[in-house]
């Protein structure tokens, strides 16, 4: 059967394009590749890239969603929660977090989850996203007895989905389709 391959964007609005790109190119690390003027029936548009992936921005005018007060918490602000970024490492996620922090974006605080590292930040729309990079000191046998593995290759796919540039090696089985499958669950019951 024939499948995704990936994601290609995800749209979102924003009231101010020019204030929305500043902080996804300055403080993020966002490219943006093109602008596309507003005509009849359609407002103006940026593409920004994050890696292979695109965010296609809309900029509305009187946009609603950013001039309402952000929502308590994850869940409650409607089918689009959070935007996830990932970086190489956490020297990389290190730097991002200077500029959240000079840009009053983030706590700056790092928290593990799992395999990932997070970094959370609001930007000035009040759209909430995190930064992720892998966790090397994760340990798979840590999975809870409520965790179920579905696919065998969890970990190896997570390591690539969190270590954007890393190409499949022999000499990197940690990101290799051929390493061998293992099912982590915990044995300890």
């Amino acid at each position: 059967m024939s499948a995704p391959s990936g994601v290609s964007h995800i749209a979102v609005v924003t009231g101010d394009l020019d204030g929305f790109r500043a902080f996804y190119e300055d403080t993020i690390g966002l490219r943006t590749t093109i602008v596309f003027g507003g005509g009849p029936g359609h407002s103006r548009q940026a593409i920004l890239m994050a890696g292979d992936a695109m965010l296609h921005v809309f900029e509305v005018a009187n946009d609603q969603t950013t001039t309402q007060p952000a929502a308590a918490g994850m869940f409650e602000r409607g089918r689009l929660d959070h935007l996830g970024f990932t970086v190489t490492d956490l020297v990389a996620l290190r730097a991002i977090r200077d500029r959240l922090l000079a840009a009053d974006a983030s706590s700056g605080d790092i928290r593990s989850l799992g395999p990932m590292l997070s970094l959370r930040f609001v930007d000035p729309d009040g759209l909430e996203g995190e930064v992720n990079c892998y966790n090397p000191e994760f340990d798979p046998s840590t999975l809870r007895d409520e965790d179920e593995v579905i696919d065998p290759d969890w970990l190896v796919l997570t390591k690539r989905a969190l270590q954007p540039g890393l190409k499949p090696t022999a000499g990197n089985p940690a990101v290799s389709s051929s390493s061998p499958r293992e099912t982590y669950r915990r044995t300890d019951k």
